[in-house]
């Protein structure tokens, strides 16, 4: 299941990369094809495999992991900026980029790598699953990282859920309310995320797919916005007006 889970995600945000390509080398738009190449290479870090070559060749430390948290950060804040541009939503963009999202992020990463380095990360392991059991410290440590790893995702997703709820409920086109529903399934899971982090062994899969439901829901959320601006050909028309902010 995880494998599924890991290969589909990765498999989803490289179609979309592609698909808005063309447009990124038209100069269009070129901040989302840039969250959905940080996506994409996530995505990528987050796969077993091409994780644990990377990571031995940094030196088994699971450093890899501390990097992939900080580009989900940088990812986040992007995604959160552009939206909130997109939906108007002046009071979300100025919690997101004014000093309360700074002192957020910051907080974050200071408090990622701090558990980060309180832990005995020796021995490559994909999402440092191997490592949660390796020690009693580890075992205590483990769900704090990844907690503090989802905080400041967890935020932006909290400050992002009234302006895509908006969207829901308004009289845009089908495709970009569509879009809003689904970033909106995203930013729930995201929340969701952080009590998941203290859960039992036995909801390890139950994680798994809370974690990956969010990416999935952002990334597809962007991609729905696009195609909806494509749909909408007339200048000025709310899905045109969208897709030059958010897609």
């Amino acid at each position: 299941m995880m494998s599924v889970l890991e290969w589909g995600t990765l498999i989803v945000c490289c179609t979309v990369l592609l698909l808005r390509l063309p447009d990124a080398v038209k100069g269009r738009n070129r901040t989302v094809f840039g969250i959905l190449f940080l996506a994409t290479l996530c995505s990528v870090l987050a796969v077993s495999g091409p994780y644990e070559a990377i990571d031995r060749m940094l030196g088994g430390w699971n450093v890899t992991n501390l990097i992939l948290r900080h580009l989900v950060f940088a990812t986040v804040l992007l995604v959160g900026l552009r939206v909130t541009r997109g939906l108007a939503s002046t009071t979300g963009y100025r919690l997101i980029a004014g000093p309360a999202g700074r002192w957020a992020l910051g907080i974050s990463c200071f408090a990622v790598t701090a558990v980060f380095f309180l832990m005995d990360t020796q021995g490559s392991s994909s999402g440092m699953q191997g490592l949660s059991t390796s020690s009693a410290r580890n075992a205590a440590l483990a769900p704090f990282y990844a907690a503090a790893g989802r905080s400041y995702p967890a935020f932006v997703s909290c400050i992002l859920m009234a302006p895509l709820l908006a969207t829901v409920r308004s009289q845009l086109p089908r495709l970009v309310r569509a879009g809003a529903l689904v970033m909106l399934g995203g930013a729930v899971a995201v929340v969701l995320s952080i009590p998941a982090s203290f859960a039992s062994p036995a909801w390890l899969p139950g994680q798994h797919v809370v974690n990956y439901s969010a990416v999935l829901g952002y990334v597809l959320g962007l991609a729905l916005f696009w195609f909806a601006g494509l749909i909408a050909h007339a200048p000025g028309s709310p899905g045109e007006t969208l897709r030059k902010n958010t897609g």
